[in-house]
């Protein structure tokens, strides 16, 4: 089995140790580097070239958000996770912005973390549920959007209300009794069809419409 290869990045040591204890009882997953600061973490990032950057927000002297950019330029196919004790929609929001496939809080259980990782590495994205949903609320009081989704067909609405709760494509497919490549098809065609540039956006889009139930205004 070709093990996923994983760069952490983390000014506490405790905290990289910790995260290191996680990933290694996971037999498809490898920690190949530790950085101490986001300069440090771009370094090896060109270096060793990892499947997965996963970056603390806060570190000095250069934190994970303004790394994350860099990273993804000296290595494009590294995807980009934050794991962070900032229960905070400014850190989510900027996240997104520099390109992040995921965020989590430090307090995340064990195999949310490790779905959350595979979800990434299966080129999808993966967000602390709770702050997704305040993001989503924020956003929908000021910005309904019910001509956007107007167009989709009853299942890409189905499948959107899905993305919007966090379901990755592999738990959307449960759901729904239907194939994961079926449920691909689907989210590509609805972020086309939205005109946005990926599942996160069109979750924004789905509660400024009002489709998720208990997150419009």
């Amino acid at each position: 089995m070709t093990k996923a290869r994983i760069l952490i990045a983390d000014d506490h040591d405790l905290a990289r140790s910790g995260i290191i204890s996680v990933l290694s009882g996971a037999p498809d997953l490898e920690v190949v580097a530790e950085a101490r600061d986001g300069l440090e973490a771009i370094t090896l990032a060109a270096k060793l070239l990892p499947d997965i950057a996963l970056l603390d927000v806060r570190m000095t002297p250069m934190d994970g958000l303004a790394a994350a950019a860099e990273i993804r330029r000296v290595s494009p196919s590294t995807r980009i996770m934050m794991l962070t004790m900032h229960d905070s929609l400014d850190y989510l929001e900027a996240a997104v912005k520099a390109g992040a496939s995921g965020y989590a809080l430090k307090d995340v259980r064990r195999d949310t973390l490790l779905r959350m990782i595979r979800a990434v590495l299966d080129g999808q994205e993966f967000f602390d549920t709770g702050l997704v949903r305040r993001m989503l609320t924020r956003v929908s009081r000021t910005s309904p959007a019910e001509d956007a989704i107007s167009q989709l067909t009853t299942r890409e609405r189905e499948i959107l209300q899905e993305v919007a709760r966090g379901a990755t494509n592999k738990e959307i497919a449960r759901r729904l009794s239907i194939a994961p490549g079926t449920v691909k098809v689907h989210v590509e065609r609805i972020i086309a069809k939205l005109r946005v540039g990926d599942r996160t956006q069109a979750a924004v889009l789905a509660a400024q419409a009002g489709l998720v139930e208990g997150e419009a205004s």
